[in-house]
C-alpha cells in the first residue's frame, strides 16, 4: 500500500514499505528515537534473529524524501498449551516519529496500513503489542488487557546459608547451556507463550535483553530442571527476578527463594523482592507465605490485543490469560 498526500505546497508525505536497500535508515531512525542497540540490523533484519521478518513488514512516512516515522511488525509464533496450538501472532513494535514531525498523525497512518497488512495477507492470525500509550491503539481497534507488570514481595525468609555458586552470568550461561534453557521453557509452558525457537534466535533477542541489564541465571538440572534469572543484581533500586521457568510448584519455590537470598547476599538492606509478573503455579497466598511478608502488585504495562482471523472463542481466551498473569510478556519476547 502507498499513499501520499501534500502537507503543504512544497513539503509532501509519502507512506510505503521500507525496502531492503532502505533497512539501515530505519535502524538510524530506531537509534534517534530509542537510543536502541548496535548491531540492530542482525536482529531486526537478520535471517539468524529474525527468520520470519519478510521484506515490507517495516512500513516508513518519508517527509521531503526523508524517513521520519516507522512501524514494524514482528512475525511470532503464540503457542497454546491447552492444544498445541500455534497462533501466527503480528507483534508491532518499534513505533516511532522523530520529535519535530510528531503530533501529524504519521504513525497513526502507518498502524493503518499495517493492519491492512495484516488483514489482507491471510498470513496472520492475531496481533499483540505492549504500550503505555493505549489510546494510540484502542482507536484503531486493540483492546487493552491490564496485566500484572511487577510484583513485590516484603520478604523475611531469608537463607543466609545459601551459597551463590549457582548463579552465572547470562554470557557464560548461553555459551555454555543456551539450548538447555531454551529446551525448559519450551518443555515448561505457561498457557500462551511465544515461541523462541532456534537458538540462534533465542541468543539474539533473549540473550541480548538478559545481557543488557547485567543479568546472572540459576539453572537447575536432573529432575529438577528449572532456571531463574535476576536483572539488574548490582543496583539496588532496580535488581529483579525477571524470568523463571520451573516444571512444577516446589520448583518454582525453591527458585524463588534462592533468587530471594541471592539479592538479600548482594543488598542487605533489601526488603522488597521484585518480580516481573505473576508466578506460574504459586498463588498469591503461596508467595506471601513463601517469602514470609506482604505482597502487593502493579499494573503499569498494558498489553493489547487486535483478533484477525481467529474464531471468536479462541480469541477471548487469550486476554483473561494475560490480565490473569497465566500467560506473560517476558522482556525478550518484546522484539
Amino acid at each position: 500500500m502507498t499513499a501520499s498526500a501534500t502537507i503543504n505546497d512544497t513539503s509532501t508525505i509519502i507512506y510505503r514499505p521500507v525496502r531492503k536497500h532502505e533497512q539501515q535508515q530505519a535502524i538510524d531512525l530506531w537509534y534517534s528515537i530509542f537510543g536502541t542497540f548496535p548491531g540492530m540490523d542482525d536482529r531486526y533484519f537478520g535471517s539468524l534473529a529474525s527468520p520470519r521478518y519478510q521484506e515490507g513488514d517495516t512500513l516508513g512516512a518519508w517527509f521531503d524524501g526523508k524517513l521520519v516515522s516507522i512501524v514494524n511488525i514482528a512475525r511470532l509464533i503464540l503457542r497454546s498449551r491447552d492444544d498445541d496450538s500455534e497462533y501466527q501472532c503480528a507483534t508491532i513494535t518499534c513505533v516511532g516519529t522523530l520529535e519535530e514531525y510528531r503530533k501529524r498523525g504519521y504513525s497513526r497512518h502507518l498502524l493503518r496500513m499495517a493492519i491492512d497488512k495484516m488483514e489482507q495477507s491471510g498470513k496472520f492470525d492475531v496481533s499483540i503489542l505492549n504500550t503505555r500509550g493505549p489510546k494510540h491503539y484502542s482507536i484503531l481497534g486493540w483492546k487493552q488487557v491490564s496485566a500484572a507488570d511487577r510484583v513485590s514481595v516484603e520478604w523475611k525468609n531469608f537463607n543466609l546459608e545459601n551459597s551463590n555458586d549457582e548463579w552465572h552470568t547470562a554470557s557464560d550461561v548461553f555459551l555454555s547451556d543456551g539450548q538447555l534453557v531454551l529446551e525448559i521453557y519450551s518443555n515448561k509452558p505457561r498457557i500462551y507463550q511465544f515461541d523462541r525457537s532456534p537458538t540462534t534466535t533465542f541468543e539474539h533477542w533473549v540473550g541480548w535483553s538478559w545481557q543488557r541489564e547485567g543479568a546472572i541465571v540459576c539453572m537447575l538440572r536432573g529432575e529438577e530442571q528449572g532456571y531463574a534469572v535476576i536483572s539488574n543484581p548490582t543496583n539496588e533500586n532496580n535488581v529483579c527476578i525477571s524470568e523463571w521457568r520451573a516444571p512444577n510448584v516446589d520448583i518454582e519455590r525453591k527458585l524463588f527463594k534462592l533468587a530471594a537470598d541471592e539479592i538479600h547476599r548482594r543488598h542487605k538492606e533489601t526488603k522488597l523482592i521484585w518480580f516481573r509478573g505473576l508466578p506460574q503455579y504459586m498463588s498469591l497466598d503461596d508467595l506471601e507465605q513463601c517469602g514470609g511478608g506482604v505482597v502487593n502488585t502493579e499494573r503499569d504495562r498494558t498489553t493489547m490485543f487486535r483478533n484477525i482471523r481467529l474464531p471468536d472463542d479462541k480469541f477471548e481466551k487469550i486476554k483473561p490469560a494475560y490480565s490473569s498473569g497465566e500467560a506473560i510478556f517476558w522482556s525478550g519476547d518484546y522484539f
